[in-house]
């Protein structure tokens, strides 16, 4: 079955949008899952601006436009540039290696270890994104 054609629409809308976007279960407030919680950890680490996607409301039907898109259907995704970058443990590969920070114009921070989320009353990230399914 083919993904939504106006939902697939609208995922591309904010890739085009968010030079980082994360599609999470939860919000990088609120995580509704570890391997989430973890690359917002690595993102707030980061101190990059990103945007990010509730994908619980909407689950079945996001997790076949990013099959469509990228060939991928676990959560969490994160996007740089539009690309797939990969889930959880990618991101913290790539963040120990300094690659992501190459790849997002970030700073790497001194010592950086993939972690959890420090408890920030600032954190870097936009607001989460809202989809609507009309």
């Amino acid at each position: 079955m083919p993904a939504d054609p106006e939902l697939k629409q609208k995922v591309e809308e904010l890739l085009g949008e968010n030079q980082v976007l994360l599609f999470m279960k939860g919000t990088p407030e609120m995580p509704r899952c570890g391997f989430s919680m973890r690359v917002v950890g690595v993102l707030e680490q980061l101190g990059v601006e990103y945007g990010a996607v509730d994908v619980l409301p909407l689950l079945d039907p996001l997790r076949q436009v990013t099959g469509e898109l990228a060939d991928w259907r676990t959560f969490p995704q994160l996007y740089v540039n539009g690309e797939l970058v990969g889930g959880c443990d990618i991101v913290e590969e790539m963040f120990e290696s300094g690659e992501l920070a190459e790849m997002t114009g970030a700073e790497q921070p001194a010592g950086a270890e993939a972690a959890a989320p420090p408890a920030s009353a600032d954190p870097q990230h936009s607001p989460p994104l809202q989809i609507e399914n009309n």
